[in-house]
């Protein structure tokens, strides 16, 4: 038995609250893949997750678009990350969208926000007026 597991075992009897099951058919391999899986399948949808927030530098809106109604909102990054050591999973991204317009992007609005491009929505469908020709409207001479 390692040094490591041997000392994961003491923490374990000793921090253990009753009426708590641990599986014991749980491997730390197994788990570390598992792990390394779901920050994959993250970067692949494109989640905000604390660790994409480390990196990323631009931030698109999942269901707010310019004012042409296709283009998904675009913000970028206007500092660092901002973490905490007491609160891991939290953080707080300082962001610009326009010329004056600020604000942050924090860990309980990050389901709203992508980090991959977003496809453009489908533009919709506008008719265009008749044109009338003002001389078929005058009376005939």
């Amino acid at each position: 038995m390692s040094k490591a597991t041997q000392i994961v075992n003491v923490l374990l009897e000793t921090d253990e609250q009753p009426g708590v099951n641990i599986e014991p058919d749980v491997s730390p391999e197994s788990y570390l893949h598992q792990y390394a899986d779901q920050i994959d399948k993250d970067a692949r949808e494109g989640r905000l997750t604390p660790q994409t927030a480390l990196n990323a530098h631009n931030f698109y809106h999942r269901t707010l678009t310019y004012k042409d109604g296709v283009t998904p909102l675009q913000a970028r990054r206007n500092g660092a990350t901002k973490t905490w050591k007491t609160q891991p999973g939290e953080f707080k991204i300082p962001a610009k969208y326009g010329m004056y317009e600020y604000f942050y992007i924090t860990d309980k609005d990050a389901a709203d926000w992508s980090v991959a491009p977003l496809p453009s929505k489908a533009k919709p469908v506008t008719r265009k007026k008749p044109v009338v020709n003002p001389s078929s409207l005058m009376p005939p001479l």
